[in-house]
């Protein structure tokens, strides 16, 4: 089950018949028509700008926008050769605005689909990781785990820790990484990564202070975020120019471009908004973010998730409550934008004992419960 908030503005969050273009609280969704689609069933992919991807069984769904038509669901296009990955699960799928990416995890062929052309482009990742000793060379595989793109940043994990960005894959240097790389994540300019020893990594353009270096600078390689190296980072997550992570004390931290408070750094402290904060806009590294209620209350839960949008940011703590702080122009914080157009501190939107965890759309939030 998904309980969303935010924009619908090409259905693909349903709602057609009402012609709901965005929701400013958060509402279970689901398809009008179930002759197609059953979302009891569906595993969310990704969400992007216009459509949305779900996966049931062995089948992919395009929900929203396809071919200049709104409120569609479709299957997603799949050469012949790519159904049998399909069914044996060996088949990843995302997508930006300009094209779908289909990835065959263990032949590592991805396979680019056009939406101008309507035509699928070949690609194979063939640069070989660079081998510490000869032992791994026996590693038989190196399949493809993760794929994650915008419309400017592309990177792909494999089972063996490698890492590979790019449209055109090229091999990232992770040797002097501590640990294996576990997770990896992408903003609209920059990447992130974690590894099995919970350190953080980063790399792109620097220039809203998205990587927590305390400068300006873009990296070409991984580079570990400082302030956080005596930390055990168990999560990452990135949104357009900001980054988010959460440590094995439910702890979080935050960093990048805070333009519409983003990182949640104003605190609610006795129900007001901290004006000693007011119009710091960016934070250079990686900060901690205390939680207050509207009584102005400090929460002391730990914190189980976190998700970023383009411009905003949800947290989940383990009360099962939903906190969001950002740019709310569409809803996405599960409030109306007629009451908060952004907000610069986390408030609590949403309560269920059902939660199981986070994800979030460029600009809007999702729940998945049970």
């Amino acid at each position: 089950m998904y309980i969303v908030t935010g924009a619908n503005l090409f259905g693909q969050w349903f709602s057609w018949t009402n012609n709901i273009s965005y929701f400013d609280k958060f509402e279970t969704v689901f398809p009008e028509n179930e002759s197609k689609f059953d979302i009891n069933k569906a595993k969310l992919i990704t969400s992007c700008w216009s459509y949305n991807i779900f996966q049931v069984d062995n089948i992919f769904y395009i929900a929203g926008s396809w071919h200049g038509k709104d409120n569609q669901i479709v299957n997603a296009p799949i050469l012949e050769q790519n159904k049998q990955s399909s069914k044996q699960s060996g088949l990843l799928i995302t997508g930006n605005d300009y094209m779908l990416i289909l990835v065959e995890k263990i032949s590592r062929i991805i396979w680019y689909f056009d939406f101008e052309t309507d035509d699928f482009k070949k690609i194979k990742i063939n640069e070989e990781p660079i081998l510490e000793n000869a032992v791994k060379k026996l590693r038989i595989t190196d399949d493809i785990v993760k794929v994650a793109a915008t419309n400017n940043t592309f990177i792909y994990l494999t089972s063996g820790g490698n890492v590979y960005t790019g449209q055109l894959p090229s091999y990232v240097d992770t040797h002097s990484c501590i640990g294996k790389v576990s997770d990896v994540e992408c903003g609209y300019e920059h990447y992130m990564l974690l590894t099995t020893e919970g350190r953080v990594y980063t790399w792109g353009n620097g220039r809203r202070l998205q990587l927590g270096h305390g400068d300006l600078t873009n990296l070409d390689i991984p580079t570990e975020v400082e302030a956080l190296a005596g930390i055990k980072i168990v999560k990452i997550s990135a949104g357009g120019w900001h980054s988010l992570a959460l440590s094995e004390y439910g702890d979080l931290y935050a960093w990048g471009w805070n333009d519409t408070g983003q990182l949640g750094m104003n605190i609610n402290r006795n129900g007001e908004e901290n004006i000693e904060r007011k119009g710091q806009k960016n934070y250079a590294v990686p900060r901690p973010v205390d939680i207050y209620d509207d009584q102005g209350e400090e929460v002391e839960l730990d914190i189980k998730d976190i998700a970023c949008g383009t411009r905003h940011s949800a947290i989940l703590l383990e009360d099962n409550t939903v906190w969001t702080s950002g740019c709310n122009k569409y809803g996405q914080l599960g409030f109306s934008p007629k009451d908060y157009e952004k907000l610069e501190y986390f408030k609590k939107s949403f309560h269920s004992p059902n939660i199981t965890n986070l994800k979030g759309g460029p600009w809007c939030t999702i729940i998945e419960a049970f």
